[in-house]
């Protein structure tokens, strides 16, 4: 959970012209109320009160975390039962973070004790600002800077938020995947239904990985920018462009016109290979489908053949997981397109 942090903002930790900056963008209207915090002891109990703040929402979005914990162990009996590293590979699940009951509580009630704590704060910090505020000039309404400040802070921690509710649905996603996997188990599948099911989820997982490839390349695409991989590999070509520019039996014009040529071919040449890549995972994916058929048609077969084995729950069981596994990847999908681009090189195709 401290990967969490991460996404949290920093005021005390900017500069001050980025402070006025992210808090005159919070309302409308907000520089006018910037341009009142004329000196560093205003700006300082400012900053210090968008901090608490910060760190008061912050604590809310871990308590509703960890009474997600609560609320799903609480539904459990064998929450505290550990996935092994195996069965995880073999059944294409997680191992999922499955804290004691006991130190859920004992979470919780520290975070209440921290919430209150820094309410104090909060509300020590807010008596001095409306005690100094009436001597300020110019003057600032007291209740504006609140709302100013409020806003500053909720909009900053909107990635964080989307960050505590994607962990919050990948808790219940991944809970619900073990879940119909003991469900299976208990149902007492013989050993070929145990490897036909582990086929069908296998393929499942493959096909899923490889549609969440396939959709981040055409947003690569889209948005024209590309693995670093082959960003690197093929701008090595552009040192070799270099070379041939420095020839001086090239005129000005003629270096200009080669420059440009080559710069648009290879940006070209980069693209290229991604479209290409797209047909191959088409060609994969049309590929999973047919195995995916075959191996359904067999688990049919063998229901068909002998119900009271292959009984129709047994076949439920496994549809149902593979349509969990399915809905779990196109969360973790979602995710990752929404947010696997903030390192990705730009090109320009100008």
């Amino acid at each position: 959970m401290s990967h969490l942090e991460n996404f949290k903002p920093r005021y005390l930790k900017v500069s001050d012209l980025v402070f006025k900056r992210i808090l005159s963008d919070a309302i409308e209207n907000g520089f006018k109320l910037v341009e009142c915090l004329n000196s560093p002891e205003k700006l300082h109990i400012v900053r210090e009160i968008t901090e608490i703040t910060n760190n008061l929402y912050f604590k809310d979005f871990q308590a509703k975390l960890w009474q997600e914990y609560y609320n799903i162990s609480s539904k459990d009996n064998n929450w505290e039962s550990k996935v092994t590293k195996q069965f995880a590979r073999q059944h294409n699940t997680c191992r999922m973070y499955r804290p004691q009951r006991s130190y859920i509580q004992e979470r919780q009630a520290t975070i209440v004790h921290q919430k209150e704590r820094i309410g104090n704060q909060l509300q020590e910090y807010l008596t001095k600002l409306l005690n100094n505020i009436e001597q300020w000039q110019p003057s600032i309404d007291g209740t504006l800077l609140s709302h100013a400040i409020n806003e500053c802070v909720r909009h900053s921690q909107h990635r964080l938020k989307e960050e505590f509710e994607y962990k919050k649905e990948m808790l219940t996603l991944d809970w619900t995947d073990h879940l119909l996997l003991i469900k299976f188990y208990e149902l007492k599948p013989n050993e070929e239904l145990i490897e036909l099911a582990q086929n069908i989820w296998q393929v499942t997982a493959d096909e899923l990985k490889t549609k969440e490839q396939k959709e981040i390349l055409r947003q690569r695409i889209s948005l024209k920018r590309l693995p670093t991989k082959t960003d690197q590999t093929i701008n090595e070509l552009v040192n070799d462009n270099q070379i041939t520019l420095s020839n001086p039996f090239l005129d000005t014009d003629q270096r200009a016109s080669f420059a440009s040529r080559c710069s648009k071919t290879i940006i070209q040449c980069k693209f290229n290979l991604m479209i290409i890549e797209l047909d191959e995972f088409a060609i994969v994916t049309h590929r999973y489908d047919l195995t995916l058929s075959n191996l359904k048609e067999k688990l049919f077969n063998l229901h068909k053949g002998n119900p009271h084995i292959y009984t129709t729950l047994l076949m439920h069981i496994i549809e149902e997981r593979r349509q969990a596994m399915i809905q779990r990847a196109v969360r973790i999908r979602q995710h990752k397109l929404k947010t696997f681009f903030d390192q990705a090189p730009a090109v320009n195709s100008n």
